[in-house]
């Protein structure tokens, strides 16, 4: 990793120990691979990169949890149901175009949760959230298919 790499992964070790989690072996791996990889992965590729054979799935899926709760991972839903995990920066959140085909995943530098938010107060909700993500087909398997 290089020098700059390694400041982020200490920034990001920090943030998890002041969240009050004990850093573990397994979990710097995890943070690590997320680090390392050019795009959002499964809970399942996340275990095989890490070289975790012998760690079941579950316990994959709790530090997951945990790293959202600290704020530094963010949920990609898919729409069959699954899930891609990537690092954000504390306080961030992005929204994405995602290949239906091969699952390839862009960030959108763009977020209407202000416009959502400001019609969902005048129609009377409170505490809001909102999750986005956009499906479509890319331009590698559009060709691939014809």
């Amino acid at each position: 990793m290089a020098s700059a790499d390694t400041t982020e992964l200490s920034d990001i070790l920090e943030r998890l120990k002041q969240c009050g989690l004990r850093m573990t072996r397994n979990r710097q791996k995890l943070v690590e691979v997320l680090m390392e990889s050019d795009r959002p992965l499964s809970a399942d590729e996340l275990r095989q990169e890490a070289g975790f054979s012998s760690t079941d799935l579950v316990t994959v899926y709790r530090n997951l949890e945990a790293f959202q709760s600290a704020g530094i991972l963010q949920r990609i839903p898919l729409e069959n149901g699954s899930q891609l995990f990537e690092l954000t920066d504390l306080g961030d959140h992005y929204h994405h175009l995602i290949c239906r085909e091969c699952h390839k995943t862009e960030r959108l530098e763009v977020c209407l949760g202000e416009q959502l938010s400001e019609k969902a107060k005048t129609l009377g909700y409170s505490k809001i959230a909102h999750v986005l993500e956009v499906y479509g087909i890319c331009r590698q398997c559009s060709t691939a298919t014809g």
